[in-house]
This record gives C-alpha cells, structure tokens and sequence, in this order.
C-alpha cells in the first residue's frame, strides 16, 4: 500500500515520461487532479473517483505531465487468495482495466481500502497476512461487481460457471503460454484435450467472441507491446510471435490494429 505521491518521492527519475512495465498488479485509485493515463496504448483520461487495475507485463505510461494523486494496492499474482472462475477472469488482460466509479461505489470502495492500509500499517501477530489476503479479495470482488454493474447489457456470459467456464479460463491459461508458438485453434484444442467445436462453444458462452479471435487478439497486444516497450526492428518482433515472413507480420497487425506496425509505432494514430 503506497500513494502516486510517495512513489514520486522516492523515484529519483522521472518515470512518466517513458513506457515502462511492471511485474506485479497494482491497482490504482484516484483520489485528486487529472491526467492521462495509457495501458497498453489505451489512453484514458483519469480524475477523482478513477479506478485502473494494471496487469503484470502490461506495458503503462502517463501520457502527459499530470497533478494527479492516487492510492496504490500492489500485490504479486500468487499472493490473491484462490477464488471460484467467475474470478479467474479478473486478472486477464484482455478485460476492461478502467473503470470510473459513481459516489457509492467510490464511499465503498475506499472504505475497503481504508481496512487494508490499517492492516497494511499493523504490527503483524501472526495473521497479518491472511488478513490482507482475505481483505484484498472483498476488494477483487468490488471491482468484480464493477465489471458486472457498468456492463450495459448484463449478460449472462459475464458470470462463467460450469464446464464452459472452467474450459475458457484453461484455454486463457494456455493462450499465455502458447501465443507466442501458435495462432492455430486446433492447437489449443489439443493441448485442452477437447474438440475445437467444444472450445469455440466455451468461448462464445463466456466471452462472447471467437477462439480465432481470442488468440489474435492476445497476438496482436503482444505485438502492440514490444512495439511501444522495445526498440526491436518488426522483423525480429514477427519472428517472436510465430511469423514466419515480416510481411504476413504486417497484414496482420493492420487488420487487427487499423494500421501498419511502424505507423503505430512512431505514435501516428489520429485516435491519440
């Protein structure tokens, strides 16, 4: 538990000004001022009542000089305490990461908060840190109402329960391990042990998209990543991710993107 302010206290340089990842969660709250703030080349304008929850790897940047202050809960992936599917989805980096709270989900919120740092700040009697476990799980489910409750259609596949649930969050599993290898659905299929029919049911029912889909869509926020984070030439960056031509590289990213691999990278997208 720490505050945007300490951590500009302590920090010599000055780390707004350049890309950068972090290796753990950290979930931040704004509490005063504005600013931009990027994840994973998704800009979002941040002000009191501002809740982003930044994944490990996820490539993050101010975007400008900002007033902004903020609490900070960071904790590393195996310290959360193991909690049913529908919460296994939280912590993928394809799901949303900012949300902007209304009066009562902000008062609920920080009182969560308000009971972690208290913990966070006690002399430790032996159970410190199951209580901090347990503590920062009550937060995970708020924002996990959140995801919920901002959803403009509710829909039931927001909830993943069941066989299709569990499938989907060992196909995520296995996505992280394999982008890197494979684009091929059939591939993933049989590393599940299961048809690719079964698994593109799975991931129509939870997530409402296409394995295809889900695949490329991990392959092209990679690619996305090492093209702001690294100074890598494209055609080493292809090579990484599975393809075998800079060129096929190049098609891709401009049907998932809407641009070429070095237009986004030189920062030419109008949308920014």
């Amino acid at each position: 538990m720490t505050s945007l302010g300490e951590v500009r206290a302590k920090v010599r340089m000055d780390f707004t000004t350049a890309p950068h990842r972090l290796d753990y969660h950290q979930i931040m709250l704004v509490e005063s001022g504005t600013g931009d703030f990027t994840i994973d080349s998704t800009r979002y304008s941040c002000r009191a009542g501002s809740l982003l929850w930044i994944r490990p790897n996820q490539v993050i940047q101010f975007a400008s000089a900002t007033n902004m202050d903020a609490h900070l809960v960071m904790f590393t992936e195996t310290f959360p305490l193991r909690l049913r599917a529908q919460m296994g989805m939280l912590d993928d980096v394809l799901r949303p990461c900012h949300w902007q709270l209304g009066d009562d989900e902000l008062a609920g919120f920080q009182r969560v908060l308000a009971l972690i740092q208290e913990e966070f700040g006690r002399p430790d009697q032996g159970l410190g840190e199951d209580i901090l476990k347990h503590l920062l799980a009550v937060a995970l489910m708020h924002i996990d109402q959140l995801c919920r409750s901002q959803r403009k259609d509710h829909r039931e596949t927001d909830t993943p329960s069941g066989e299709n649930g569990e499938l989907f969050l060992r196909f995520r599993r296995e996505l992280e391990a394999s982008y890197r290898t494979t684009r091929l659905v059939e591939d993933y299929a049989a590393a599940l042990n299961c048809t690719p029919r079964t698994l593109s049911r799975a991931c129509r029912i939870v997530a409402g998209t296409s394995t295809k889909d889900l695949i490329d869509a991990r392959v092209a926020l990679e690619a996305k990543r090492l093209l702001v984070h690294t100074d890598l030439p494209v055609g080493t960056i292809a090579r990484q991710l599975g393809f075998t031509e800079v060129t096929n590289f190049g098609k891709f990213f401009a049907r998932r993107v809407n641009m070429t691999p070095g237009t986004f990278r030189r920062g030419d997208d109008p949308r920014n």
